[in-house]
């Protein structure tokens, strides 16, 4: 009882006031200090983000900070605070990091700063050094955050300002920056036209690369501001290809799918926005020229494959993804689907972006909710046996995806069967981890000799994260399907696989289990009819 009597007096205590944060940027990350209009207890923080805060926060050492409630550690009341924050030290899977160091200055995730109770106004001030900005701002004279979302703290001369603003780190070569200026203004008119709605304020981007980071990108929106991080210490070939483009584009679309209108459920049917905004930005790369056809099936491809990895027995509807690049490769098959299924219907005349463009206009009746019902109702699922999204959604599907991709054949698509290098790759890779290893396992991609496991002091003798490049004597990025033959030969003799990196051995590991049936493939020779472009 005494417990509650302290909550609802800090929450009275805060509601007749306003919570001043100032905010002062320096070398190593924030200083942000809290004045409350009256002594409390406690302070609760809207977002627990426990991981995230235990990584990048730092409060005073007579207070501590968990599961989103700061107190004193001798339990008296307090009416002022200050917290350094400093910059995530790892990417992390459907979370926004809390900061970001962007050249000299920051991205900042304003959410987490916001306390639990709404009521009590909340005034964010930056004070910035001479010469930087604060974007986006609430007031003219531009030091006052928004906590929506994403904001930029750091020099006016990043930013280059046309129908999308953008704020590119110096880390970010000249070539990439321009790449991204392209797509984020082409993806802006055309999902604008395509949908039938214009955004109402003109998007920011913000593009920095983090070198300390394994070799990928990850980029999110929230807010008007769509935020682009490229990671590792070198810029990668895919950097100067179709993908810069795919990557903006798929991040602009979540500022129609994500911020004019919301799914009802974001956790448990992450594959349809993020399946959307994934296919929306292939087709928008197609239409910039930005990515071929042959490119576009072999993304298809490779989504479809990653699928049939991933899909559990219960289907997309009974067991989704929630998490990972299974959200994002089982999402691409559904809009696929979808697609087909409209341009066969219309002798091309229509695509999923119309139905996306009814979805959303219906969701206008319900403050601007959409959810997978609505859309697979306009997507024209039916009962029938053979219907391809069924097939999809359905649980205990007989032949799921030889009856699917048989579908997808009928509306125009040509898929055949084949083997998989990535399938394959990580098939083999997890089979030997998981002899070994206690806890989670993975491998990271993008490296151009190898990959590294993902081991840590998990896995025995592949502990510690190492680098290989050969796998029973075959290269693993060039040779995968005699990599895995050999290793089906091996473990059906009950003996012994190397890893090696650059000539060297790295691990022998005993295999006395035979690996599973090849994982299902197939290639997309062609991924739409051809039809005249009625767009």
């Amino acid at each position: 009882m005494a417990f509650v009597a302290a909550l609802a007096s800090a929450t009275a205590g805060l509601a007749q006031g306003r919570v001043d944060i100032r905010i002062t940027p320096e070398t190593d990350g924030l200083r942000v200090a809290y004045s409350l209009p009256r002594p409390v207890e406690r302070f609760e923080f809207d977002q627990k983000v426990e991981v995230i805060r235990q990584d990048t926060w730092r409060a005073p050492d007579d207070m501590m900070l968990a599961h989103g409630v700061l107190r004193r550690k001798d339990g008296k009341p307090f009416e002022a605070f200050q917290i350094q924050v400093v910059p995530d030290t790892a990417p992390r899977d459907r979370s926004y990091p809390a900061l970001t160091r962007v050249g000299a200055g920051w991205q900042v995730y304003g959410p987490y700063f916001r306390p639990v109770d709404d009521k009590p106004p909340v005034v964010a001030r930056v004070i910035p050094p001479r010469g930087w900005i604060v974007t986006p701002s609430e007031t003219k004279a531009g030091n006052r955050i928004s906590l929506d979302g994403w904001a930029f703290v750091g020099p006016g001369a990043y930013a280059t300002r046309a129908a999308a603003t953008l704020i590119a780190s110096p880390a970010i070569e000249a070539d990439l920056a321009a790449r991204i200026a392209k797509a984020a203004d082409g993806a802006a008119e055309f999902y604008g036209r395509r949908l039938d709605v214009r955004l109402e304020m003109a998007p920011t981007v913000i593009a920095t690369r983090v070198p300390t980071f394994n070799a990928g990108w990850q980029g999110d929106v929230s807010g008007p501001v769509v935020s682009l991080r490229f990671f590792g210490p070198d810029k990668a070939a895919s950097e100067a290809s179709g993908q810069t483009a795919k990557f903006v584009d798929h991040e602009f679309f979540h500022l129609w799918n994500n911020r004019v209108f919301h799914s009802r459920d974001g956790d448990n049917e992450a594959w349809l926005h993020e399946g959307m905004a994934e296919y929306a930005a292939l087709l928008a790369g197609r239409e910039q020229g930005e990515l071929s056809e042959a490119e576009v099936g072999q993304e298809l491809a490779d989504r479809l494959n990653s699928c049939v990895a991933a899909l559990r027995s219960k289907g997309l509807a009974g067991d989704p993804p929630r998490q990972g690049k299974a959200v994002y490769d089982c999402g691409v098959v559904a809009q696929w689907s979808a697609d087909l299924k409209a341009r066969a219907a219309s002798a091309g005349r229509r695509d999923v972006f119309d139905v996306w463009r009814a979805l959303f206009a219906a969701s206008r009746t319900h403050d601007g909710i959409y959810d997978a019902q609505g859309f697979l109702a306009l997507a024209g699922q039916t009962d029938a046996a053979e219907e391809p999204l069924r097939l999809l959604m359905a649980p205990d599907v007989e032949d799921r995806w030889g009856r699917l991709t048989a579908a997808l054949n009928g509306l125009g698509a040509r898929i055949v069967g084949t083997r998989s290098v990535d399938a394959e790759q990580a098939d083999l890779l997890f089979h030997l981890e998981r002899l070994v290893c206690n806890g989670s396992i993975g491998f990271y991609g993008g490296y151009p000799k190898g990959v590294k496991l993902d081991t840590g002091d998990r896995c025995g003798p592949l502990n510690g994260d190492p680098m290989v490049d050969t796998v029973a004597g075959h290269d693993v990025l060039t040779d995968v399907l005699a990599a895995r033959d050999a290793v089906v030969e091996i473990c059906a003799a009950r003996g012994e696989v190397t890893f090696t990196y650059q000539g060297k051995l790295v691990a022998t590991v005993a295999c006395k289990v035979p690996l599973g049936p090849r994982p299902l493939a197939w290639n997309v020779e062609t991924w739409r009819q051809s039809h005249a472009d009625a767009h």
